[in-house]
């Protein structure tokens, strides 16, 4: 695992930002002088403070703000706050605020650093994420033990579920099994994390080939981007695309990332997941709206409303991948610097990033004051990378 910059005391001294609603953004800027990338990345600083303190101050009073809540919502060991908490300790590494690191802490204590209930359910184990950073972080009271039992009862019973997904909410299907995008954000780097920090080789190879079965399904290879999964293969949008949806992508692109970032350089199955990286990055800044947004239906050509979730986590990638040198050019950096000037003009004066579609499974309408706790934690983590940044 990547070793976690040191954690420094304090804030910077800094205004308070604050920005409206917006749909239409201005373009990116042209090159900056040291004075104006320093205030750049204090005002960075700023909203992401913001939306961060925001968020931990309304994690429990959810339906005063969310419109629609899934049984999933509450959950502290859920895919839905444990997106926002892994975003929030991104952050916190980035810019090393302890205080993030502690109130993260004091949730897994209360949770004693339990992942989720369902043994083989990827949403139950993104939150091993966010136990690995607080480990990584050097925190007392980290326990990776809880983590390491589950992954180990997996391997000891691997699933065969076949990876075809039902049209039927009640039927678990392929659930044990990686067979919808949003799976590849939530479960793949817990087991690398795992390999990184055990040293066992067995938690990457399941990681590896869960992965790769996953992609061969799921990745139109001629599109560049993943359908949620085998229900939307023939499905059509309403201007006859294909049905690529925008935080379906992300979950899978931002997934992408997490493993790169944890897994070493010199792995040998590294190049797989740049090539898979770098064939996404270029179809996302082909699609890119305008506005800087990409749509709910990535392909649609029609007009539509901005959409936050899955931006959020395009220009985390994007931000990475210029950080990394793995991207390289001006293209690329204007859809990164365009699409972060879109998701910070949607966050309100309180701190709350609008516009995130609803828990779904595909292409919806969504609303200036739709909030939800993933669309924070994808924030978070753009804007840990704009703050790396040159």
């Amino acid at each position: 695992m990547t070793v976690m910059r040191s954690l420094m005391a304090g804030l910077l001294p800094i205004a308070a930002l604050t920005a409206g609603c917006a749909y239409a953004p201005s373009g990116p800027s042209s090159v900056q002088s040291a004075p104006a990338a320093t205030d750049a990345k204090a005002q960075i600083r700023t909203v992401a403070n913001d939306v961060a303190d925001w968020q931990l101050a309304n994690l429990d009073n959810l339906d005063s703000y969310i419109r629609f809540i899934s049984r999933e919502t509450p959950n502290p060991r859920g895919w839905v706050k444990g997106t926002f908490f892994l975003g929030l300790a991104d952050y916190a590494e980035q810019t090393g605020q302890t205080r993030y690191v502690d109130a993260l802490a004091a949730i897994a204590d209360r949770e004693e650093w339990q992942l989720g209930k369902r043994l083989y359910h990827a949403d139950d184990h993104l939150v091993g994420q966010v136990y690995f950073r607080l480990a990584e972080a050097g925190h007392p009271t980290a326990d990776l033990a809880p983590t390491r039992a589950t992954l180990d009862a997996i391997l000891a019973d691997k699933p065969e579920t076949q990876m075809l997904h039902p049209d039927n909410h009640d039927d678990p299907g392929c659930a044990k099994r990686w067979c919808w995008s949003d799976a590849l954000f939530m479960a793949p780097a817990t087991w690398w994390d795992a390999h990184e920090t055990f040293g066992d080789e067995a938690y990457a190879d399941y990681a590896h080939s869960e992965f790769k079965v996953a992609t061969d399904l799921l990745f139109d290879q001629e599109v560049g981007l993943y359908y949620r999964d085998s229900r939307f293969f023939d499905r059509r949008g309403a201007d006859g695309e294909k049905l690529f949806w925008s935080r379906g992508n992300g979950w899978v692109y931002g997934g992408l990332v997490n493993i790169l970032r944890t897994m070493s350089q010199d792995d040998p199955r590294r190049g797989y997941y740049e090539s898979l990286f770098r064939k996404m990055s270029d179809r996302l800044i082909a699609i890119q709206a305008p506005n800087g947004m990409w749509r709910a239906s990535l392909l649609a050509s029609s007009e539509t409303p901005p959409e936050t979730s899955g931006t959020g986590f395009f220009v985390y990638g994007l931000a990475w991948g210029l950080n990394e040198g793995v991207l390289q050019g001006d293209a690329y950096v204007s859809a990164v610097d365009a699409g972060w000037t879109a998701l910070k003009a949607n966050v309100d004066a309180e701190g709350r990033l609008g516009y995130v579609q609803q828990v779904g499974d595909r292409p919806e309408g969504v609303q200036p004051n739709d909030y939800q706790l993933y669309g924070t934690g994808a924030f978070l983590l753009a804007a840990g990378q704009m703050l790396q940044r040159d």
